[in-house]
């Protein structure tokens, strides 16, 4: 009987597992990969470990994540995924994920504000690391893909907008690697970072889309005590600076992937 006992419980332990599960297969960049939790969105029960944070107008459709942004506003999608939540906030972590963008995403849109897209967060204080509050001494900082208005080919310009210790104006810092993104068109992006050692500046950035580095350094400085972290992946959509979307819009975001 109680070898029978024994066989139900490691039979229930396998149905147990999930793609939400430890992972040790996979050992990624610097020591990555030791959890890890994944978004397929293929129901909404999904969204309740991405609660909404601060405007959000975000949905499921068709297995996906819409984010959907009307004429003359600026935000579709605001979730968030809490490190705190899932075991503890690391020092390094890495989203994937895949996009689409609606033919009309940016048409006519301001070549020199920057959008954004996902990506992390250390704000610790909410005075600094965001919206225009410059880092100075707060233990903030942020990081998120950003996209300007379309090119004259129709494509969208994205690089990476870093509030950090150090940055010279009261918004991000730009990075622009030359890089464009075809509308109506699914591209994987993965952004990974690595927070910096105190007294150092050695934090990493890397941004790829379709496996391809289309950005890389290891020259960054985050933080300036221990005791800051990544607190959490942020998941936007939001057209701006101060210019709204000229059109009803929207993206899609799939298959996301959080590695820490």
């Amino acid at each position: 009987m109680k070898n029978i006992i024994y066989i139900i419980l490691f039979l229930l332990s396998l149905l147990g597992c999930s793609k939400d599960a430890i992972d040790n297969s996979d050992t990624g960049l610097y020591g990555l990969n030791n959890y890890i939790r994944e978004f397929d969105f293929s129901d909404s029960t999904q969204l309740i470990d991405l609660p909404a944070f601060g405007e959000d107008h975000s949905y499921i459709e068709n297995e996906q994540l819409k984010a959907p942004i009307k004429v003359n506003k600026h935000k579709g999608l605001g979730r968030k995924f809490w490190f705190e939540n899932n075991g503890g906030e690391p020092n390094e972590a890495e989203i994937e994920f895949t996009i689409w963008l609606a033919d009309n995403f940016q048409k006519n849109g301001v070549n020199d504000e920057v959008g954004k897209f996902p990506g992390f967060e250390g704000i610790y204080d909410r005075n600094a690391g965001w919206g225009g509050r410059k880092v100075t001494t707060q233990n903030s900082w942020s990081v998120r893909i950003v996209h300007a208005g379309e090119n004259n080919e129709g494509k969208i310009p994205i690089g990476l907008y870093v509030y950090h210790p150090g940055m010279i104006d009261k918004y991000g810092t730009t990075i622009n690697p030359n890089f464009l993104l075809n509308k109506e068109q699914y591209y994987s992006v993965k952004l990974y970072i690595r927070m910096n050692e105190i007294n150092k500046e050695n934090g990493i950035l890397i941004l790829s889309v379709d496996e391809n580095e289309i950005y890389n350094s290891n020259s960054w400085r985050f933080r300036n005590e221990n005791s800051v972290h990544i607190k959490s992946v942020c998941l936007d959509a939001y057209v701006g600076g101060p210019t709204p979307s000229l059109f009803d819009t929207y993206i899609l975001i799939d298959n996301l992937k959080i590695k820490w």
